[in-house]
């Protein structure tokens, strides 16, 4: 990114995110190390062989970006060069157990109010954690309530008065609180979606409302998430392989995208997949049940292609 579209987006450096959540609470901090070269990245890595290092770029316009390194695995040569080709640096830090989480809200009047928050579902594909899947947190649940206790102080400390904010944590089962990244930006598809199809007010809706708007959420709107199936080789797809038991799910609410036979598809590398469907259900161990079932599927692997 050039120096002017760093001073566009002043917190677009994930080195710069970094000391502002530690200077609001540095247990929302993780333990990050900034890799200037490759020479770096080696003696950080040979170091840290007995456990699992994420690297991310520093400055990343897309989602997706992280590369693990395993322990007992090679480094994934090609991955690192691709991170290297972003220019700048390589931000480490060692990988924290947990459910990774999207966190969403609006600043008014400098106080920040959460809209939608949602769990995160992924597959672990070599050196890349794939995003299959996004479940919403109850509104109003005692686990927003502490992601926008704990969350506050740092938007605070980014100077942000008014407008959208968007978070990506990770949360331990001790309780315990990462900040991953932040922007000041509303977040992206399918988020905005989803909220509507629960009846809530999303950050624009949320800007556009105030306070009135976030209080006027239902208080039971029950949970749904997308569907994300992960393609381990291209080629011509010859059948999806148990899709009526999937779509006979409990909470199977509709297809949001599926090739059909014959359709070419090529091998997921970040998040989307090649096929989604959409799920739904007032009860949430129903819907988590049914997320679990899709996940076994996908581990095994749905799509007969090919080549």
């Amino acid at each position: 990114m050039s120096q002017a579209g760093t001073l566009a987006n002043p917190w677009a450096s994930k080195i710069r995110q970094h000391e502002a959540v530690a200077a609001a609470d540095p247990d929302l901090a993780f333990d990050l190390h900034v890799l200037s070269g490759p020479r770096d990245l080696a003696a950080h890595l040979a170091a840290r062989r007995d456990r699992t290092v994420v690297l991310r770029p520093e400055i990343s316009d897309d989602t997706g970006s992280a590369v693990l390194v395993r322990p007992g695995a090679a480094p994934p040569e090609p991955e690192i060069r691709r991170l290297w080709d972003r220019g700048g640096r390589i931000v480490a830090h060692d990988h924290v157990p947990g459910t990774p989480c999207f966190v969403n809200g609006v600043v008014l009047d400098g106080t920040l109010h959460l809209t939608d928050v949602w769990r995160c579902f992924s597959l672990e594909e070599g050196p890349r954690s794939l995003l299959t899947s996004v479940v919403n947190l109850a509104p109003g649940s005692p686990g927003e309530r502490e992601l926008a206790h704990r969350l506050a102080p740092v938007a605070h400390r980014a100077g942000l008065a008014t407008g959208p904010v968007t978070f990506e944590v990770v949360t331990g089962a001790d309780g315990t609180v990462k900040v991953v990244k932040f922007a000041a930006r509303a977040a992206g598809h399918p988020l905005p979606h989803l909220c509507s199809l629960l009846g809530l007010p999303d950050q624009a809706a949320a800007l556009a409302g105030g306070p009135r708007a976030l209080a006027g959420r239902p208080a039971d709107p029950g949970f749904v998430a997308d569907y994300a199936f992960v393609a381990r080789e291209g080629g011509r797809l010859v059948r999806f392989e148990g899709l009526d038991d999937i779509r006979a799910l409990r909470s199977y609410a509709g297809d949001i995208f599926l090739p059909t036979p014959g359709e070419t598809i090529t091998p997921t590398t970040g998040e989307g997949g090649a096929g989604a469907i959409l799920l739904r259900h007032q009860d949430e161990e129903v819907l988590l049940a049914d997320v679990e079932f899709c996940q076994r599927r996908n581990r095994s692997g749905v799509f007969s292609v090919i080549p």
